[in-house]
């Protein structure tokens, strides 16, 4: 809503790209979560949860009623570039005359002293927006002087972000629950006495682990502070020993899983404790959770609800379970839907052939995620040959094959670049990081964070960081951007 179809006025150029946030008012927030409240369904947390929700939903109806709104603050591309005009302020003024939602409170400030002013003034105010705010961000104003400025690796050296301290509240520690994670760890988690923060009402925090609670000296009765790390996950930061109850007992970490109460440990110098049981019911609820995500093989259907039946009636212990489920077994466990049966189970047959690497990660190996996933599917193009180079993984892979599992595999690396490894650091005069990895990847090669041995190519644009001095020490070639055309040009 507010997003005009078309500009207003005479002064848009040919071509213009946007660039701006989606957020959720508190007001819709507020009325989104009693609509939910009313119809019995799950409460968002707070209005960024329902703004992240909401954009991936796929009922645009359903997006329609979720009260997003747009604030638009930047501009990418711009064809002409002297279309624009010369300062951020006179931006925001050039949005407002096309009809756009833009920033409506801006200070414009010269010197440290008042920017401290300002800043400060903004903390005052935040509470009184309509919309959740957990920092400031100062930029300079001249778009000449952003340019001069340039960008880091990873942000722009022309603008920085003021975060507010956040918001904390006390309340009481009624008891302390342990979670188990698919791969075993346990996590402590408060039980509190409901209390609003942030706009949103909290009932449960993280506690991290049992070294953080003997550290903090928490006790169930105690009176705690709150706070939302990074201001979304609530988590207690301290304790009132002033109003501690008499009798108030330190907490004993659980030294059996709550879930299938086997023994618990910690190993190789870790601060986590494990449930070492690989067959523990929230271990493998967790796992399959996983496995069906959408970042991983993408069952859709098969949710946590759906996942709970299947391990409490036995039918799934290990993954390759979820091939052998049959359409009579899913209708006796509330299914009774039969379309909604069918759909699942043709969602199952289609993760036979889900991509290579996004099996993989699904497995939930250690160390494993995205990123070493596709490294391990370009690497070895079948689970057989990861297998092969990986024995340790045979249990949890060979009966995933021996239902029928046929990820689809990679495309072989083609091209001029292909085995060549690029580290980028620094501002290229045409290309923007983006595009320089898309044009490396095209041509075969790949581009990591760091410089190291295995680093063929470093390619350095303007103000490059401590990467370039590191790469010559190690004799890696230095490219500039016209050096990396050439090679993309081929011989």
């Amino acid at each position: 809503a507010g997003v005009p179809r078309k500009l207003r006025g005479g002064e848009a150029p040919e071509l213009i790209e946007i660039r701006g946030e989606i957020y959720v008012p508190f007001g819709e927030f507020s009325r989104v979560n009693a609509e939910r409240e009313a119809a019995g369904e799950t409460l968002f947390a707070n209005p960024r949860a329902l703004a992240a929700g909401s954009v991936r939903q796929l009922d645009a109806g359903e997006v329609a009623r979720r009260g997003l709104r747009l604030v638009c603050f930047g501009v990418g591309a711009c064809e002409p570039s002297t279309a624009l005009p010369g300062t951020q302020r006179e931006l925001a003024g050039r949005f407002q005359g096309w009809g756009l939602p833009a920033i409506e409170k801006s200070w414009v400030v010269r010197g440290t002293a008042e920017l401290v002013r300002a800043i400060e003034d903004c903390g005052r105010r935040r509470s009184t927006f309509a919309f959740p705010t957990d920092g400031a961000v100062v930029k300079l104003d001249s778009f000449a002087l952003q340019a001069a400025a340039g960008a880091g690796e990873n942000a722009p050296r022309w603008a920085i972000a003021y975060k507010f301290a956040p918001e904390r509240a006390a309340t009481k520690l009624l008891a302390i629950t342990i979670q188990v994670g698919r791969t075993g760890v346990l996590t402590p988690v408060a039980e509190l006495a409901p209390v609003t923060l942030d706009g949103s009402t909290v009932a449960r925090a993280t506690l991290h682990n049992r070294e953080e609670i003997a550290r903090k000296d928490i006790r169930v009765g105690d009176t705690v502070l709150v706070e939302k790390a990074g201001e979304v996950i609530p988590a207690v930061v301290g304790v009132d020993l002033a109003r501690r109850p008499p009798g108030a007992r330190a907490y004993v970490f659980p030294k059996k899983c709550p879930e299938c109460h086997e023994a618990v440990a910690a190993s190789g110098g870790e601060v986590a404790v494990r449930c070492g049981n690989f067959g523990c019911p929230a271990q493998l609820r967790r796992r399959f959770e996983h496995y069906a995500s959408k970042a991983c093989v993408d069952i859709e259907g098969l949710g946590p609800a759906m996942i709970e039946r299947l391990v409490t009636t036995g039918w799934v212990a290990e993954l390759a379970d979820l091939y052998r489920l049959r359409r009579d077994d899913l209708l006796t466990l509330g299914r009774n839907n039969i379309q909604s049966v069918e759909r699942l189970l043709a969602a199952i047959e289609r993760s036979k052939h889900a991509d290579l690497w996004r099996v993989i990660h699904g497995l939930g190996l250690p160390q494993v995620g995205a990123a070493a996933a596709k490294t391990l599917a370009q690497k070895h193009g079948s689970l057989e040959a990861l297998v092969r180079a990986e024995p340790r993984y045979r249990d949890v892979i060979m009966p995933l094959v021996a239902v029928g599992l046929r990820p689809s595999t990679p495309a072989p690396a083609a091209g001029q670049l292909a085995g060549k490894t690029f580290v980028l650091t620094g501002t290229l005069p045409t290309f923007t990081r983006a595009q320089a990895v898309e044009k490396i990847a095209a041509a075969g090669g790949r581009v990591a964070d760091s410089v190291n041995r295995s680093t063929h190519y470093l390619v350095a644009g303007a103000s490059p960081g401590s990467k370039l001095e590191h790469a010559r020490k190690l004799g890696i070639d230095v490219l500039d951007e016209a050096g990396l055309l050439r090679l993309l040009a081929g011989p």
